[in-house]
């Protein structure tokens, strides 16, 4: 996968994560979360889209009855995210 994200990658992410397949969407995550550990950002719409892309996939999870396999890495991606007023959808679900 192209490994040029930016802010508008992790919004489009964001919003289409829920209505993938579970396995389709795990692969995305985990290639968002590489890219945004290798550039973090600390802007606010980066911050926030890459909170909802944690809280959808966490519902898509749920909702397809994934393993829980699948959350462990969203829920040490939370962790890392920082703490800011931006992302406390993210940080509430910890």
């Amino acid at each position: 996968m192209n490994e040029s994200w930016d802010r508008t990658s992790y919004h489009f992410l964001s919003q289409v994560v829920i209505f993938l397949d579970v396995n389709d969407s795990k692969q995305f995550v985990e290639v968002a979360y590489a890219a945004y550990r290798k550039h973090p950002a600390t802007d606010t719409f980066t911050l926030q889209f890459m909170a909802f892309i944690t809280i959808n996939y966490l519902n898509c999870c749920y909702h397809q009855h994934a393993d829980k396999s699948y959350v462990e890495s969203t829920f040490k991606f939370l962790q890392e995210l920082p703490v800011d007023p931006c992302n406390w959808l993210g940080k509430v679900d910890r």
